[in-house]
């Protein structure tokens, strides 16, 4: 049997669907085979993600570990397969056949183990123990085929917990290695339809963006998103630094970004990598501030200790974010805080992630006028673009928030009295729609969908319609490597996508009525009725209740000195960055003639710390909260040492060359170049280098200064401008 397999092995296209697509005899299955194949399909998917963490670790240059890790995740894929064709085959007499098809006997590394896999499961024989025996075949191939790949990384056999990943993140290799994420097999996908996602991830791509993004982490190390593995998007914190470079954001905000965001669903208020990743937490405690909403109870302690020490530049309101009410309650809350009242278009980030509402909630801020210049809204993505579906009925509400053990892993609840499941999230196409014409789709983070406001988003050109919103549902979820597997965390035995094969959802040779009714045919087969509805919900004015509570406000405020010298827990240490200062100053007035020796040593280190990509925007954030005056400072310091040409191609300071450098391209929207120097200036972007961006940076905080301040603190503001005068060279010598 083997043999006659190898020869028709390696054979493309779309051969199956499993389970396959006759509900009545799916639902038939004996309930002892489906827990089988359910603990055995766990198995295959927690090897899965093993895998993709281990592609991450591998270095570049190691091209053979990372080609055996990606045959490694096809291995275990084929196996899912097999096993649900085998568990299904009085359903699809032919499965099994199709499915062994896939198997890459002239490839695989343990190719006896892949026969032997092979004979079993193709001998029709009718006892009892016949699945058992296939599966465990199964399990012995796939997993021969895991230590293959894993013996350099995990000589134990123990599943990894996802405890264990987060710590081993800081294994991952930094973005800047430039090899690809990995899609899901393409061959396996319909129509092969993921092999434009593969060519997208690519590193080979001339229409390539960088293929693996940094992101929100200090320090050389790239960062994870909400599927664990590198972001293959621009992280949330680049992406407003992109997005403040650009030409009409400039015109429209010439104070720059407002550092100021708006959590629907806080959670903890913990700022973490990972499943957990909440990127507008990681906004807190770089020191934006803002609005936090959080119906769980339970969690208000723990929420108190993350952010209560910046009240109130960050209000927490302990409450469901509610439909009627939540345009009054959020602009309430933005006026408690100190300083101006940021208007409702100079938000910079909403994030909206409440397990039900939240397409309703983006619907309720749009009629109440709020126009952040990013959304990033939790979806269900399992629904291509083209089918708005909207969560309804009573699965929804403040309960959506608060019974999390109630989620099932295919976005959708369990069922209390039958076996069919409530959906949870609206579809991206409904998103789409609420957001309006506004908005454009930036990318989909796994399970969500990041939006951006289209009056100033062309920063992001000629990246951003670069792809279609379909494709780049494919790159962000459809053709995600473990978009249809059990992850860690979840050990849902009923999981719909036990139940159902979404991949002929993504066909592209599907027409619109066809893949409409596929999903009618799905929805009626395994979601409950009633809660879900292809009509947006009627549209609420905003509006003010009389018995709204008033907003609480914990612990002290948050506002720092001028000076910068009476907290001990700053993220930098300004005393020592002062002293500096007032070094250089001391060293320029006096005419000793050793200024640039000094400001080159002050700016490299600066620079080995800093990267535009990650540490940069992060400083800026955390300096405009910490001391905003010491930011300046900095900034003012870097642009004196970039207006000299001292630093272009000078080995002895390769940090300030790399960092300047950085600042004459759009980074991280295109490669590194192998040429340090950048061509012609993108014409979407504001002008680039390291003297425009530091100046912009330096002109929006002096803007956002008030004179007093800037005349009563220690920091020698208006000296080190002074430097950058035309005449600096001259005078003023002996200044006291």
């Amino acid at each position: 049997m083997a043999s006659l397999v190898l020869a028709i092995a390696g054979a493309s296209g779309f051969p199956l669907t499993c389970p396959p697509p006759d509900p009545a005899c799916v639902a038939e299955v004996g309930s002892s085979n489906w827990k089988l194949r359910a603990q055995v399909d766990k198995g295959l998917s927690q090897r899965t993600y093993e895998l993709l963490t281990i592609h991450d670790w591998i270095p570049k240059e190691d091209e053979a570990s990372r080609a055996t890790a990606i045959l490694g995740l096809e291995t275990m894929e084929i196996a899912r397969q097999i096993l649900c064709a085998a568990t299904f085959r009085k359903c699809d007499s032919e499965g099994v056949k199709n499915a062994v098809m896939l198997v890459p006997l002239e490839k695989v590394s343990k190719r006896s183990a892949a026969e032997r896999a092979i004979d079993v499961c193709t001998d029709l024989r009718e006892d009892v123990n016949w699945l058992g025996t296939c599966s465990y075949a199964l399990w012995q191939w796939a997993d021969a085929e895991y230590f293959v790949s894993a013996r350099n990384f995990m000589p134990d056999s123990e599943p990894q917990t996802s405890e264990e990943t987060d710590r081993l993140n800081w294994k991952k290799t930094d973005s800047n290695a430039g090899f690809f994420a990995p899609v899901f097999p393409p061959r396996l996908s319909p129509s092969a339809v993921c092999e434009d996602s593969l060519r997208w991830m690519s590193n080979n791509s001339s229409s390539s963006s960088q293929p693996v993004f940094s992101g929100e982490a200090f320090g050389d190390v790239s960062w994870v998103d909400v599927s664990n593995l590198r972001t293959r998007h621009l992280s949330s914190i680049s992406l407003l630094e992109v997005l403040e470079n650009g030409r009409r954001f400039q015109e429209q905000h010439p104070d720059g970004l407002s550092r100021v965001a708006v959590n629907l669903g806080g959670g903890d208020g913990v700022c973490r990598v990972g499943h957990g990743l909440d990127p507008v937490n990681c906004f807190f405690v770089q020191g934006y501030g803002g609005v936090v909403f959080e119906a769980n109870k339970s969690l208000e302690p723990e929420l108190q200790v993350s952010l209560g020490k910046f009240v109130p530049h960050i209000q927490i309101l302990a409450e469901a974010a509610e439909v009627e009410t939540i345009s009054e309650r959020l602009a309430d809350a933005m006026a408690n805080r100190p300083g101006r009242v940021v208007q409702r278009d100079e938000i910079d980030f909403i994030k909206v992630d409440v397990d039900g509402l939240d397409c309703h909630l983006v619907q309720a801020l749009t009629l109440g006028k709020w126009r952040p210049k990013v959304w990033h809204v939790e979806i269900n993505p399992l629904f291509p673009p083209g089918i708005a579906l909207w969560p309804s009925g009573s699965s929804l509400g403040v309960s959506t928030t608060t019974n999390q053990r109630e989620l099932s892993s295919a976005f959708s609840r369990r069922g209390e009295s039958d076996t069919k499941q409530a959906l949870v999230g609206c579809s991206l196409q409904a998103l789409l729609d609420v957001a309006g014409s506004d908005y454009e789709l930036l990318h989909v983070e796994f399970e969500n969908a990041v939006l951006l406001r289209k009056d100033i988003s062309e920063a992001l050109e000629p990246w951003l319609s670069s792809r279609s919103i379909v494709q780049k549902w494919r790159d962000g979820y459809f053709c995600h490597p473990i978009a249809r597997v059990r992850q860690p965390h979840d050990d849902d035995e009923d999981s719909l996508f036990l139940h159902y094969d979404f991949r002929r959802w993504g066909d592209p040779a599907l027409e619109r009525s066809e893949l409409l009714k596929l999903v009618q045919d799905f929805l009626h087969q395994f979601v409950k009725e009633g809660t879900y509805s292809f009509e947006a919900p009627p549209k609420i004015p905003p509006r003010r209740s009389n018995s709204l509570p008033p907003l609480p406000v914990y612990g002290q405020t948050g506002m720092q000195d001028i000076n910068c010298e009476s907290r001990k827990d700053y993220v930098f240490q300004w005393q020592i960055i002062l002293a500096n200062m007032e070094s250089l100053l001391s060293s320029w007035t006096s005419g000793r003639g050793d200024v640039e020796v000094v400001l080159a040593a002050l700016v490299e280190d600066f620079a080995g710390k800093l990267n535009i990509d990650r540490a940069w925007p992060i400083f800026k954030t955390v300096a405009a909260w910490e001391c905003p005056l010491g930011g300046l400072a900095v900034a003012i310091a870097m642009r004196w040492r970039c207006m000299s040409a001292f630093w272009k191609d000078n080995p002895i300071f390769p940090a300030t060359e790399e960092f300047f450098d950085a600042m004459n391209s759009q980074l991280p929207l295109i490669l590194r170049r192998k040429t340090k120097r950048a061509t012609e200036p993108p014409k979407f972007a504001a002008p680039l280098g390291c003297e425009n961006l530091l100046m912009r940076y330096i002109q929006a905080g002096i803007r956002r200064s008030d004179l007093e301040s800037l005349l009563e603190s220690r920091w020698p503001i208006f000296e080190l401008l002074s430097s950058m005068h035309t005449w600096s060279e001259t005078w003023p010598r002996g200044y006291p």
